[in-house]
């Protein structure tokens, strides 16, 4: 399970530039960068981001005498690729410092600190010259490089360029320049881009980078994409005209940049690495000054979802990231499947890792169209489609998300009830619960919304179910129901036409009022299971299985329910789950 996000202290650890902190899947964080004498690579490992300050240092690999990889030995990543941990860095020659080009190691073995790095050579591009600062992610399926390099058609120090992966070591097809130094705050003392670093969020696609000199103009700039474009189209992109995090006299911070990503403890919170000296001034070349130290610091969000560098705090002890932040937990059935529960989480609405070990199958029937719920009492509960026929919904419950009991299969006293489908479980603004319900009482697949509401806080009592007027006669099924600015929302499937429609009410059983028809939002037809959350940072997600061509898609708002943008692709889970509902919780 996750813990709490922790306080730091900084410098977390000096004398380590272009630092690089990642998470492993164990939860243990693995810590490379620059050290001083630009002669090695070293890796710390820690169960806390505290914890690498004092743990030990290991140098994994160590520069040749002569030749290739001999000399400048910058900006180590550690990365674990299918199966295996690469480390990309930057090196020159000794006869020859300034031929930096960039380079890739390899351990097949599950302890980077255990077993042998092998050399790959030289991470290649089509120019031969000055490059260096690759990192790499995933997204969307396909393997992407970014790094700085020299632009033999441009007056400049380094450009960033992205290209594809064909494998951990080498690219692709074209490689397309994002991002040149253009700005003044990019240009001062040298014309410079690099550092990429990229944070996937809010579903767009953040790629950090440093800019100018390697002293106090030092600083950090933003090019944001859509999850959804091209990014190997430059049109893609969009670069912040302002640097989003540079150097503060008040805290007596200087020249921060090289920048990297992590997690807190609490896999929620980013976490903002980079390096920064104490004091403005240098004596002789700045990349012979070896106080560049490591730092930490929670990232803080802006409302529109960009992210908020806010400033370098000052030296000492960072306070973990204020509350407000969220929590999103998913649970929906898997494709070809219905018997069993499957439950994911995410930190931004958007990324959901299943948790492992969790699950439930029903003591009896089917688990279809899973609703989550956390009680007042502490527990999770999901309400359940509990066959095909029948006149029943199944409840469990659980305490940690992970093991779950069955508590009983509830009876609904409807006269010639035959379905009973997609219960959805609603809170109101005044605690009371809900569960709104999809009921078939003619046997030919025509369906009504009713509501039943609790009666005692166990859950087990509930009132008889009763239609929602305005949606009643008309065939809607898997109904989700907000509630903004006292108005009741709800987005329902109409099943003759297969589209997600809108209606509004002044109360849960209505009348409603159906003001989205057809297809109003762009979503398409042959969809359904809405299930619709709120964002950090503001608006709306609506997540919804779009049954017919085995995805499953989702789509924001920002303006109130009005308008909503295309709908775009679950990463990760489109195609292998459906018909869930999320859950948001403050962490």
């Amino acid at each position: 399970m996750s813990q709490p996000a922790a306080p730091y202290t900084n410098p977390l650890i000096r004398q380590r530039a272009d630092p690089h902190i990642t998470r492993h899947t164990d939860g243990r964080y693995w810590f490379t960068a620059t050290v001083p004498a630009y002669d090695r690579i070293v890796l710390r490992r820690a169960d806390t981001l505290q914890g690498l300050a004092g743990a030990p240092e290991h140098t994994i690999w160590r520069r040749h005498d002569s030749g290739e990889m001999s000399a400048h030995i910058w900006a180590p990543e550690l990365h674990f690729v299918d199966g295996a941990w690469y480390v990309y860095f930057a090196a020159g020659r000794a006869e020859d410092p300034w031929a930096i080009r960039m380079y890739v190691l390899r351990n097949v073995s599950p302890d980077p600190l255990t077993g042998m790095w092998s050399e790959l050579g030289r991470l290649r591009t089509p120019w031969d010259s000055f490059s260096l600062d690759a990192t790499t992610f995933a997204h969307r399926g396909t393997r992407y490089l970014v790094w700085a390099q020299h632009h033999p058609q441009r007056e400049n120090n380094t450009s960033l360029f992205l290209a594809a992966m064909d494998t951990p070591w080498s690219i692709t097809g074209t490689p397309v320049e994002i991002s040149h130094p253009e700005f003044d705050w990019e240009t001062v003392g040298f014309k410079v881009n690099e550092g990429p670093a990229v944070l996937v969020r809010e579903g767009r696609v953040f790629l950090s980078y440093s800019a100018s000199a390697t002293d106090a103009n030092y600083c950090v700039g933003l090019l944001t994409a859509d999850a959804g474009a091209d990014l190997l189209d430059p049109a893609s992109w969009t670069k912040s005209p302002r640097p989003v995090f540079h150097s503060s006299a008040r805290n007596g911070q200087w020249g921060p940049g090289h920048n990297s990503f992590t997690v807190a403890e609490d896999g929620v919170t980013d976490i903002l690495v980079y390096h920064a000296r104490d004091y403005r001034d240098i004596s002789g070349d700045p990349l012979r000054d070896p106080n560049r130290h490591t730092r930490i610091q929670p990232l803080g969000r802006h409302p529109d979802g960009t992210p908020d560098f806010g400033e370098p705090v000052p030296d000492g002890p960072v306070a973990p990231a204020a509350s407000g932040r969220y929590r999103y937990t998913m649970t929906g059935f898997t494709q070809g499947g219905a018997e069993g529960l499957l439950v994911a989480d995410s930190a931004d609405a958007l990324h959901f890792t299943p948790l492992p070990g969790a699950g439930y199958t029903p003591p009896a029937g089917l688990l279809r169209d899973p609703s989550l719920l956390r009680h007042t009492d502490g527990h999770y509960y999901i309400v359940y489609t509990t066959g095909w026929e029948g006149d029943t919904i199944g409840f469990a419950r659980s305490g940690d998300r992970l093991r779950w009991r069955h508590l009983r299969d509830h009876r609904l006293r409807v006269p010639g009830l035959v379905r009973t489908w997609a219960p959805e479980f609603f809170r109101d603004e005044d605690g009371s619960i809900h569960v709104i319900v999809s009921l078939d009482t003619t046997g030919d697949h025509r369906f009504t919304p009713h509501v039943l509401t609790a009666t005692g806080g166990s859950l087990t009592s509930w009132t008889e179910p009763q239609p929602m007027a305005g949606l009643d006669g008309s065939n809607y099924i898997d109904t989700c129901v907000i509630r903004v600015d006292g108005t009741y929302h709800a987005i329902t499937k109409q099943e003759n036409t297969k589209y997600l429609e809108h209606a509004t009410a002044p109360a849960l059983t209505g009348p409603y009022t159906v003001e989205g028809t057809g297809d109003w939002a762009g979503w398409g037809s042959w969809v359904e299971g809405p299930s619709l959350v709120p964002l950090d940072g503001g608006g709306w997600r609506l997540y919804y299985d779009a049954y017919r061509d085995g995805a499953y898609r989702y789509s924001d708002s920002r303006d109130g329910l009005r308008t909503w943008s295309a709908p775009r692709e679950l990463p990760g889970l489109s195609g292998t789950v459906r018909h869930f509902s999320v859950l948001r919780e403050e962490i």
